[in-house]
């Protein structure tokens, strides 16, 4: 990967994390108002620290010579959708794919250091975040999905 395109893939990263952010507030609000306040709690979490995540991502782009214009470009690439289902967010959401393309952009970043500690700690994130949908896909599948929205109160 060349120094640009491990360039573009970071701010791709950024904007991921930007949409997220929104997404899982969105996706808060909604189970909070369903009473489904523990998985509301959750969401929440998740979208603070995406957004710490993305600011990360926008600072270090900045530090090595991007424009916030490069974002906005990678943000015009991705969608994010808005589900009422609690499962369905969490389906939508469970990307275990993630870990290995942040392994690859790790390794592009080979010798900056800087950059790759910040990596290496948004892979430790993402590693803890497919743990809990996992667990909380195995919930449902263990418990049937109305019990687990019973849990989820």
């Amino acid at each position: 990967m060349t120094r640009e395109e491990a360039l573009k893939a970071l701010a791709f990263a950024g904007a991921t994390w930007f949409g997220n952010s929104k997404q899982h507030f969105a996706f808060s609000a909604y189970d909070r108002l369903n009473g489904w306040n523990k998985l509301a709690d959750k969401w929440k979490e998740e979208a603070e620290e995406e957004w710490d995540e993305a600011e990360e991502v926008l600072n270090r782009l900045v530090e090595l010579g991007c424009k916030p214009a490069d974002l906005q470009e990678a943000l015009k690439t991705i969608e994010f959708p808005f589900y009422d289902d609690p499962k369905q967010q969490i389906e939508a959401d469970f990307q275990p794919n993630a870990i290995e393309e942040m392994n690859q952009l790790l390794k592009a970043f080979d010798g900056d250091y800087t950059t790759q500690k910040l990596i290496q700690k948004w892979i430790d994130g993402e590693e803890a975040h497919m743990a809990w949908e996992a667990q909380y896909l195995n919930f449902i599948n263990k418990l049937g999905y109305e019990n687990f929205l019973i849990a989820m109160m």
